[in-house]
């Protein structure tokens, strides 16, 4: 999860301990990525897609989607 102030509210947590709770799950782990960095992850894979993206001009079809992938 990323370390906006909703992801930590009141309601995702008791969610969480609701879950325990109940059995749905044996345990709940928390875990936040460094403040400012949560979006690097994202920003690299999608840095992926868009560079041969632009090398190949427009893509129209989904089978095109996937040539440019591979």
């Amino acid at each position: 999860m990323d370390n906006a102030s909703d992801n930590k509210n009141r309601t995702v947590l008791a969610f969480f301990t609701w879950m325990v709770a109940v059995g749905w799950v044996k345990e709940v782990t928390i875990s936040m990525m460094a403040l400012g960095h949560t979006h690097e992850d994202i920003d690299a894979l999608f840095k992926r897609i868009v560079e041969p993206w632009k090398q190949l001009g427009h893509v129209l079809t989904l089978k095109g989607f996937k040539t440019m992938l591979q």
